[in-house]
């Protein structure tokens, strides 16, 4: 086993999605000793604005913060990086010049994925931020592969709600009416002719997993994590040197 390169993660959007991507990492590492598995430097940047709202509403946005846990896992020399958010890929050729160390993306992996298994047509479950943003839609349409998404009002009644609500995806105490709402979200999908559903926010897979959803479940975060464990499990490469902090 040779194991040569360091991790950083970027979380806190939210905190239960890095915490549940962790430990995705550790389940995959292929360790029979502690000394076996990655060395993981995670910054859980609650400060990072909200990545729908920046989108959406044209309110604070998440960029300054994201570079600033880039640089504070530079500092610690980490080798390869990842952000356990979907929407905060919307930015990424914005942040990832300010990176020394690499930084994977989810939905590369994820269309590599869907071509890879023969699937025809896709069901998106993510925020307003992402379906808006096009990062998905544009990666899929690219390859020629068709993506469902809800309408507007299902998005906001099922999926929003779901997520944002007192006691949603995003709280610390999750409500059993949050998941019955990511459930019907699902089903929507369904009933569309989905043949796959991605979880394109970390939040779904806390209401929903291949054990309660009836076609195959793909997870972006499950996907970002094996290809961690393939990064960091093989030799390092050379980095080059990174611009100065932006003003943003």
């Amino acid at each position: 086993m040779r194991k040569s390169k360091k991790l950083g993660i970027i979380g806190g959007m939210g905190s239960r999605a890095c915490s549940l991507f962790f430990n995705k990492v550790i389940d995959y590492c292929p360790a029979v000793k502690d000394q076996d598995f990655i060395e993981v430097i995670i910054h859980n940047n609650t400060a990072i604005p909200d990545r729908t709202r920046a989108i959406l509403h044209n309110e604070p946005s998440p960029l300054k913060e994201i570079v600033r846990s880039i640089q504070l896992l530079d500092q610690s020399n980490v080798d390869v990086m990842v952000l356990t958010c979907n929407t905060s890929y919307y930015y990424y050729d914005e942040f990832s010049k300010y990176a020394v160390a690499k930084i994977l993306h989810p939905v590369e992996l994820v269309r590599q994925h869907v071509q890879e298994n023969n699937f025809s047509k896709v069901g998106l479950l993510a925020t307003s931020g992402t379906i808006s943003s096009g990062i998905y839609h544009r990666e899929f349409h690219k390859h020629g592969l068709p993506v469902l998404t809800l309408n507007a009002e299902e998005q906001e009644a099922l999926f929003m709600q779901s997520v944002y609500m007192e006691n949603g995806l995003k709280s610390s105490n999750i409500s059993k009416r949050a998941i019955r709402l990511m459930q019907r979200a699902m089903d929507r999908l369904l009933e569309m002719g989905a043949d796959a559903i991605i979880a394109g926010c970390t939040e779904v897979p806390l209401a929903l997993n291949q054990d309660n959803v009836p076609v195959p479940f793909i997870d972006p975060m499950d996907i970002l994590a094996k290809a961690v464990i393939t990064e960091c499990y093989e030799k390092l490469t050379p980095v080059l040197p990174v611009p100065a902090l932006i003003a943003v």
